[in-house]
């Protein structure tokens, strides 16, 4: 029977503090220093990649051989078979430069004692007032005419 003042239950009651949930393997229970330091990794396997079958080349090679029926140009295919090239091969094989970044030569560092004596702002200034003054004289010559 419920007890009184409270709603039925309809739930399991959960398991003692002793119990674990899953298996509890003892045999590997070394805690972070030994899964950081022993991992049963497996070594990659570097897979082949059959690329697919030149057919133009092979046709100009077996034109340039004197090819002319059918059997000949398969007999051709099946003796001298070239492959097309792996274009990830050809498009990462080149070394880059040291100073390169993303394929574009690095920016030079900005001077730290610049920045504190505030020269470009200076520098700005400076090109503001030279083309206030080029404006200037601009609306002259206009208003002269």
């Amino acid at each position: 029977q419920q007890e009184l003042g409270k709603p039925m239950r309809n739930c399991y009651s959960l398991p003692g503090l002793d119990f674990t949930y899953g298996m509890h393997i003892h045999k590997r229970d070394g805690g972070v220093p030994e899964a950081i330091g022993h991992w049963d990794s497996v070594k990659a396997k570097p897979h082949k990649r059959v690329m697919p079958r030149d057919f133009v080349t092979m046709g100009r090679r077996a034109v340039l051989e004197g090819c002319t029926t059918a059997r000949e140009f398969a007999l051709y295919y099946k003796f001298m078979d070239v492959r097309c090239k792996d274009k990830e091969i050809l498009r990462y094989g080149g070394k880059i430069p040291p100073g390169m970044t993303f394929g574009r030569p690095p920016r030079p560092s900005t001077p730290f004692f610049d920045l504190m004596q505030h020269r470009y702002k200076e520098l700005w200034m400076e090109q503001q007032r030279a083309r206030t003054v080029v404006q200037h004289v601009v609306k002259k010559k206009v208003g002269i005419l």
